[in-house]
C-alpha cells in the first residue's frame, strides 16, 4: 500500500485510499458513525492503519445503499446476527426498486411502442390484421357508463391505475363488450383493462381483428362505431368479440381533444 509505512493519515490522504471526499469523513465525523483516531497540535485530524478496516466495512455497506441512520444503529453494536438483519432488510428494499424499475421500464417500452405506432397509423380506414394473443388485466370496477359525472369516472381511472400501477397509463382502454357493440350502446364500456403480464391476467384471443383508427373527441367515437357496423359485414366478415378502445394518442401526447386517437380492435370471422 502507499505511504503503508506512515502510521498516522491527514484527512486527505485517508480519503484518497478509499476514491472518497473530504467531506464525506468530516459528515461521518459530525454524525459520529466514523471519527478520526486523534487531532495533530497543530490542529489537523489524523487517523490510522487499524481504522482501514473499520471504514471498509462502513464504505461496503454503503455502496449498497444501506442508510447512513441504519449504518450509525448497527455500527454501535455489530454482531453477525445483526448484519445478517441488516441484509435481509436490504435484500427487500433492492427487491423493492427492481420492481419499481421494472415498472418504469415497462412504462417507457409501451410510450416506444405507442409512438412508433403513431407514425404508421392511417385515420379513418378499416384494416384487418392477425395478432397473436396477449395477456390483459381487466378493472374490478364494471358496467361503465361514459355518461357518468366527471367525478366517478376519475374515481374509476384511478383506482384502476392503482390496480395496475400508474404505469398502466402507457397502455390503457375499455372494453365494450359484443353485445353492447350490436345493440349500438357505445356508451356503456365492459370494463377498463391494460396490455400487461402478470397475476390476474387473461388472454385476448388471437385472431383475426378489424382495426380501426378514430381521431378525434371521445364525444363523437360513436362515429367510429357506426362506420364499423356497416363496414365488416361489406368485407363479408362477421363481429366475434368484443371491442377493444386503447388510448394511443392522449393527453401525453396532445393537449387539444381533436387530436387524440383512439384504437379499436374487433376480433371478426369470415361470413359463413
Amino acid at each position: 500500500m502507499k505511504n503503508n509505512h506512515i502510521k498516522t493519515f491527514s484527512t486527505g490522504e485517508f480519503a484518497d485510499l478509499f476514491g472518497v471526499k473530504k467531506d464525506t469523513l468530516l459528515y461521518y465525523n459530525k454524525i459520529n458513525l466514523f471519527n478520526p483516531a486523534g487531532i495533530h497540535s497543530n490542529g489537523y485530524r489524523y487517523y490510522t492503519l487499524p481504522q482501514l478496516d473499520t471504514f471498509s466495512a462502513i464504505q461496503s455497506l454503503r455502496s449498497v445503499n444501506v442508510p447512513i441512520k441504519e449504518l450509525k444503529s448497527y455500527f454501535d453494536s455489530p454482531s453477525s446476527t445483526r448484519l445478517n438483519e441488516l441484509a435481509s432488510r436490504q435484500v427487500e428494499n433492492i427487491e423493492m426498486e427492481i420492481h419499481k424499475l421494472k415498472e418504469n421500464q415497462l412504462f417507457l417500452s409501451r410510450l416506444m411502442e405507442v409512438t412508433n405506432e403513431l407514425q404508421k397509423v392511417v385515420i379513418g380506414e378499416l384494416i384487418l390484421k392477425e395478432l397473436p394473443a396477449e395477456s390483459v388485466l381487466y378493472s374490478s370496477s364494471k358496467n361503465i357508463d361514459w355518461d357518468a359525472s366527471v367525478e366517478a369516472l376519475s374515481h374509476i381511472y384511478d383506482e384502476f391505475l392503482i390496480e395496475v400501477g400508474v404505469n398502466g397509463a402507457a397502455a390503457f382502454g375499455s372494453v365494450l363488450n359484443k353485445n353492447n357493440l350490436l345493440n349500438e350502446n357505445y356508451l356503456q364500456a365492459d370494463c377498463l383493462f391494460c396490455r400487461m403480464e402478470g397475476p390476474g391476467t387473461i388472454k385476448k384471443p388471437a385472431g383475426l381483428y378489424a382495426i380501426y383508427y378514430y381521431q378525434g373527441s371521445y364525444d363523437n367515437i360513436k362515429n367510429a362505431y357506426s362506420y364499423l357496423l356497416k363496414e365488416i359485414p361489406s368485407q363479408k366478415l362477421t363481429i366475434a368479440g368484443d371491442a377493444y378502445e386503447e388510448y394511443l394518442l392522449h393527453s401525453l401526447v396532445s393537449k387539444l381533444e381533436e387530436e387524440y386517437i383512439t384504437k379499436i380492435s374487433i376480433k371478426v370471422n369470415p361470413q359463413e
